[in-house]
């Protein structure tokens, strides 16, 4: 499996913070990167609403993620939300995937960020956005 690296800073001079390891629970996971389930790519505006409904814009110029990081354990799951919230409202933020790009951090706006527990499980799914210019 090709691990999702995440990483946000919020000033140019701030070192640059990755997600919070898992490798306790996840034997063999890469530092500073989340284990995917499953995800999806596909080409679509910068935005989307909860509903899963474009925003209005027919400008189909971004370059979209939708990862599923699923079984995890509910009491890991605080650090690695948290890490996502920060990423989200961080100055900088970047993703990197083997698919997603050219395999190099490019910058990635992460939207619709859900969790879902299940019987001490938890499955975390959001959707990240690059302008197609950039994954090229």
């Amino acid at each position: 499996m090709t691990p999702l690296y995440l990483r946000y800073k919020n000033n140019v001079s701030d070192p640059w913070t990755d997600v919070p390891s898992l490798t306790s629970v996840v034997p063999g996971q890469a530092t500073g990167s989340l284990p995917l389930a499953n995800f999806k790519l596909q080409t679509a505006p910068q935005l989307e609403t909860p509903c899963g409904c474009p925003d209005g814009s027919a400008t189909d110029d971004h370059y979209i993620m939708r990862p599923l990081i699923a079984g995890l354990p509910e009491n890991t799951t605080p650090s690695i939300l948290t890490f996502l919230l920060n990423y989200k409202l961080a100055s900088f933020h970047e993703a990197r995937y083997l698919l997603y790009g050219q395999d190099t951090f490019m910058t990635a706006d992460l939207t619709l960020l859900e969790a879902r527990e299940q019987n001490g499980l938890v499955t975390i799914k959001f959707r990240l956005a690059t302008p197609i210019t950039n994954a090229l």
